[in-house]
């Protein structure tokens, strides 16, 4: 399943919510999960590859799962992907 999501966060996808990402998609060890903008997929269990994706703040990212709790991986990792938050404690 997949579906694509625009970067909220004026820092665009920086340390922390890649951090968070990773940290979220590393709960589901039976589901593949990749990041992807401009052609680029990238897994998600790995911080070197989101942060590598380059992601600012109005990109469009997919984000594609596949295998078991593959929804529940979509909407979890997808409210990150889409939160405002700039891990600051701003919008």
């Amino acid at each position: 399943m997949q579906q694509t999501y625009t970067i909220a966060n004026q820092l665009g996808i920086h340390v922390r919510p890649a951090k968070q990402i990773v940290e979220m998609a590393k709960k589901y060890p039976n589901c593949e999960i990749f990041v992807e903008k401009d052609g680029k997929r990238n897994s998600a269990k790995s911080l070197v590859n989101v942060l590598t994706l380059g992601a600012k703040h109005g990109d469009s990212v997919t984000l594609i799962t596949e295998g078991e709790q593959e929804a529940e991986a979509q909407k979890e990792i997808g409210a990150i992907l889409s939160a405002a938050i700039d891990g600051h404690g701003g919008n």
